[in-house]
């Protein structure tokens, strides 16, 4: 069986998920996927290099593939709506799994980072683009990103349509809102 390079990074955060950071060894993911590590070397020198593209592959999948699906949405509330509605119906594992792998690896945690930067600068700008001052932007960017993470951590409790709700529901009150901020 041929594996695309997809096909490793998809299995990589399938295991990162399910089963921690610990199994992201190449025996490991040569077993799981049934193939032998000739397979995994055609695609990734070493590897670190197989970490480095998976870190890739998810800021590419949970971030900036997410932006790019609503740019074309000319109004800024409707890219927004839009926008949660992708992002809390994705498999929030993976998030969570690299929040948790960040506390014990650098790379991860740089890219973390880095991840958590384009996402909140994003948010700032769509919310200055619905009207939002510089300084209430960054405030609704933070708890729209709080919201994200901690319903990242309650997934198993909160349906990703309930989520969906929430989310409209603090959109809606924060620009009812927002000529009066406190």
């Amino acid at each position: 069986m041929q594996l695309s390079r997809t096909h490793w990074l998809e299995q990589g955060l399938q295991l990162l998920s399910t089963e921690g950071p610990q199994h992201l060894k190449i025996d490991t993911l040569c077993k799981v996927l049934g193939v032998t590590k000739g397979s995994f070397y055609h695609h990734f020198k070493h590897h670190a290099a197989y970490v480095s593209a998976l870190l890739e592959y998810w800021k590419t999948t949970y971030t900036q593939q997410l932006i790019h699906a609503v740019a074309g949405i000319d109004d800024p509330h409707a890219r927004s709506q839009r926008l949660s509605e992708l992002v809390y119906l994705k498999d929030m594992r993976p998030e969570v799994a690299m929040r948790a792998w960040a506390n014990s690896h650098a790379e991860v945690a740089a890219t973390v980072r880095e991840v958590d930067a384009q996402r909140l600068a994003y948010l700032v700008d769509l919310a200055q683009r619905m009207g939002a001052s510089d300084a209430h932007a960054a405030l609704l960017a933070k708890m729209a990103y709080a919201q994200l993470v901690g319903m990242q951590h309650l997934q198993d409790f909160i349906s990703p349509a309930d989520a969906v709700q929430m989310d409209h529901a603090l959109h809606t009150m924060a620009f009812a809102n927002m000529r009066n901020p406190s």
